[in-house]
């Protein structure tokens, strides 16, 4: 007689038993539990997903152009490749510059070989990968990895096959062979745990200048103007400047308004000024922004979400801003572990939406509900301004406080009454000395008897200063009467300024 005992893994680790003929441990001991490596005797189903293909290092996705398209998708589809489940932060395409159209772009495209040696360390995340790689004896193809600086420890392939694996000057990741053929690429992964959630380093602007990239003129010169109409500049040190441009591109709204603009410097100062889009727009504009403060910044995507990484001359940190779809479309084993990274060192926003949270409630089978803010531990109570908390919202200057002249305002809205929850259409123009201020921040709120501000969101005017769009009263916002009111920073020419229209009603 024979019993059947079932796997399992914490024996494995305990005894240190080993897997695929001793090349890789049985098992690995992560903050998401203990988790097996994969089944050696696993056989990929013809639909799964391969990577590679024709995605190499010169193929049309090597760069990155920003679509106009701000609306959020309910349902995307997904595959993680990864134990522990990274979902939905699988980085498959990164972009560490930007070229003069505005285009984000890999800055040193010369592969280098990844060793494949060595062994955990105290502070390291561990992970097993496994996955179908179309290979490619003319060009090398592309594979996802778990995270910025990752490390190979053991990789192997069924049918076995010589290979190599290669990363560029922005950490995409590559494999190369002299076959051309489907195999099973197998993996043991570490990375810096403060990757995955660590406030960015006490350093100075000198510093990273070091790894900053050099942007055409133009463009950091758009970009310093958008990140001082932010009221983020040089002269905060360079961990504020970071937290605050988290907390401003964390705080934007998908719109099924598109932008007025369609391409280049018109479009990214849009999507800048106006806080309107998805996960791929907030990423882009604050990866443009930070490089032009200075910062080293990527954009990291792949067919699902889009998030960006910081680099404080030690570390790469990966921060997402938001923006998720409202659900995955990915298959699963249902008794793999999602990773578990540290806590988020940056507040969400109220009714923010996390990778994390759509991951969760992808797993869950549960629809969106903007509860992110609170999950990741906001504590702004209900009805509080939904705006940034004072050491990082960027209010307008009080007038006459610079040499620029002062706007004069035109706004309106569309009905005295809105309900909570819904849009209300705001349309104007700001001028000063005869001449629209363009591409200018406009900050609507809500102004209460008492004084009170309840921010809405923002716009920015077009190029004869005019500005259209809705923002939405959020239903944190009591029901009552209030002002609207619009303020500005100014732009290069026109100064700060604000102006109050005509008495609003929130309703139930």
């Amino acid at each position: 007689m024979h019993e059947y005992i079932s796997p399992n893994p914490s024996e494995d680790l305990e005894l240190s038993a080993t897997a695929f003929r001793g090349s890789m441990p049985a098992a690995l001991d992560t903050p998401s539990g203990v988790v097996p490596a994969p089944d050696p005797n696993r056989t990929p189903a013809p639909s799964e997903t391969a990577y590679g293909g024709s995605s190499t290092p010169n193929s049309t996705d090597a760069t990155y152009r920003i679509d106009r398209d701000t609306s959020r998708p309910e349902l995307v589809s997904y595959d993680d490749p990864f134990v522990p489940a990274i979902t939905p932060f699988k980085r498959l395409y990164a972009f560490d510059t930007v070229d003069d159209t505005l285009e984000l772009v890999v800055r040193d495209k010369a592969l280098k070989r990844i060793l494949v040696e060595g062994a955990a360390t105290a502070g390291d995340d561990q992970f097993f990968g496994d996955m179908s790689v179309d290979l490619d004896s003319a060009s090398p193809v592309r594979v996802p990895t778990v995270g910025p600086g990752a490390r190979v420890l053991r990789a192997q392939t069924e049918p076995p096959v010589q290979f190599e694996l290669v990363r560029d000057g922005a950490d995409n990741w590559f494999i190369r062979s002299d076959t051309r053929r489907r195999v099973r690429l197998m993996m043991h992964l570490t990375v810096q745990r403060a990757s995955f959630g660590s406030e960015f380093g006490d350093v100075s602007w000198s510093a990273l200048e070091r790894d900053a990239p050099p942007l055409p003129r133009s463009v950091r010169r758009v970009a310093v103007d958008v990140a001082t109409q932010l009221g983020i500049t040089r002269s905060l040190p360079p961990r504020a400047a970071v937290s605050a441009l988290v907390q401003y591109f964390r705080a934007f709204s998908p719109s099924d308004q598109r932008p007025q603009a369609a391409s280049g410097v018109a479009l990214y100062k849009e999507l800048a000024l106006s806080q309107k889009g998805v996960c791929r727009h907030r990423a882009y504009a604050f990866v443009i922004t930070a490089l032009g403060l200075g910062i080293p910044a990527r954009l990291i995507r792949n067919e699902a979400h889009a998030w960006v990484e910081v680099f404080d001359s030690r570390v790469w940190h990966r921060i997402d801003l938001g923006g998720a779809a409202g659900r995955l479309d990915f298959d699963r084993d249902p008794g793999a572990q999602l990773h578990e990274p540290p806590t988020d060192p940056y507040r969400w926003p109220e009714g923010g939406e996390s990778g994390r949270e759509m991951a969760e409630r992808s797993l869950n089978g549960q629809r969106s509900g903007g509860t992110s803010g609170a999950a990741a531990g906001n504590d702004t109570a209900p009805g509080a301004d939904p705006t940034p908390p004072p050491e990082t919202q960027n209010e307008a200057p009080e007038p006459g406080s610079d040499s620029r002249p002062e706007p004069l305002f035109t706004l309106e809205a569309v009905g005295g009454e809105v309900k909570r929850g819904a849009p209300l259409k705001v349309s104007g123009r700001i001028e000063a000395d005869g001449s629209g201020c363009s591409f200018a921040r406009i900050d609507l709120a809500l102004r209460s008897s008492d004084g009170k501000r309840l921010g809405l969101g923002a716009l920015a005017t077009d190029g004869e200063g005019r500005f259209s769009g809705s923002v939405t009263v959020a239903l944190s916002i009591p029901v009552g009467d209030y002002d609207i009111v619009a303020s500005t920073p100014g732009d290069s020419r026109c100064g700060p300024g604000s102006s109050a229209s005509s008495s609003v009603n929130t309703r139930k």
